[in-house]
């Protein structure tokens, strides 16, 4: 039986995990309806493995639209800033490469889409865990006033709520599965900020909460809802060294805030809640000092973060 094709763009940054790619791509082939265009923009540092990337995006050409971009610079905002350039389509799903679909979600999806009033669909994770801990609120971690919808802390970090229904606001979205609408960031001008580059930690809290501040002074609406769900894998196939993330966890959220214009109750937040990470980091022997020479690249060299130039 022909399955339906549904007039959505999946744009795939990926990177040196062809099996995880593969996974990922069966499993949006085997939905009940399929996107009528996959992009996949392959960073690869090998040339054996970018083959086999592009061999496995070629495979499937036959049944849907698909178009493989080589990159050699690693940069995640870059690569999503290339796969947005070949979208063909008006919503549009970004996705990680280490995602399992549901048969219903691209559907599910369409749906929901069809309401011209959701301008970001925010992607539920099956495979995280529940959080009742109000530990959060103390240190910073979490928003008291904002904990019924998905928000954006003064500490610079994205939280969902734990109850999430239908059609639950959010300020942000997670970068491993949301969607878009392409006339909306075409309209915006919007473009992933190639300052963060790299695996770019919260890049995508960056870019989704740019992206709702727009929508909301057009009175559309960010939502996250229960229909659209998927399973984040979380592959551990390739992922960036220890040192690196914790000078990204630390900089890119100090430079985020200045350039979101957060103000000075920003600064003192990610003061404190940084402080007590690197109390946590070092109860668990998580190279707290790595995070710590980056708390202390920050002080020396605000200026410098505040025009987003990193040391990494």
């Amino acid at each position: 039986m022909k399955k339906t094709i549904l007039p959505i763009t999946v744009l795939i940054p990926t990177m040196n995990r062809p099996q995880t790619l593969k996974r990922t791509l069966n499993k949006y082939l085997d939905s009940e309806c399929l996107p009528a265009q996959i992009v996949v923009v392959d960073q690869s540092t090998s040339e054996e493995i970018a083959a086999e990337i592009k061999r496995l995006v070629e495979e499937i050409r036959g049944r849907i639209e698909t178009f493989y971009v080589y990159q050699a610079e690693p940069s995640l905002t870059k690569a999503r800033n290339t796969a947005f350039s070949y979208a063909k389509h008006e919503v549009i799903i970004c996705s990680d490469d280490d995602i399992d679909v549901y048969s219903d979600t691209l559907k599910q999806i369409y749906n929901l889409m069809s309401n011209k009033q959701i301008a970001m669909i925010a992607g539920l994770d099956d495979n995280a865990s529940e959080t009742t801990s109000k530990i959060g609120y103390l240190l910073g971690t979490k928003s008291f006033s904002k904990r019924n919808i998905g928000h954006v802390t003064w500490s610079m970090l994205g939280r969902f709520p734990n109850k999430i229904t239908e059609q639950t606001d959010t300020m942000w979205a997670m970068g491993f599965f949301f969607v878009i609408r392409k006339s909306l960031a075409n309209k915006w001008k919007l473009m992933w900020d190639e300052k963060l580059t790299g695996y770019a930690y919260a890049e995508d809290l960056d870019y989704t909460y740019d992206y709702y501040k727009k929508a909301k002074a057009e009175k559309l609406k960010c939502i996250m809802s229960n229909r659209v769900h998927v399973k984040h894998m979380v592959s551990r196939e390739y992922r960036t060294p220890t040192k690196k993330s914790a000078y990204m966890y630390i900089l890119n959220r100090a430079y985020l805030s200045y350039k979101h214009q957060m103000g000075w109750k920003s600064v003192v937040a990610m003061r404190w809640c940084n402080f007590w990470r690197f109390v946590e980091w070092k109860i668990k022997k998580q190279n707290a000092e790595c995070l710590k020479e980056a708390m202390r690249y920050w002080r020396k060299h605000r200026l410098e973060i505040q025009k987003g130039d990193f040391p990494y």
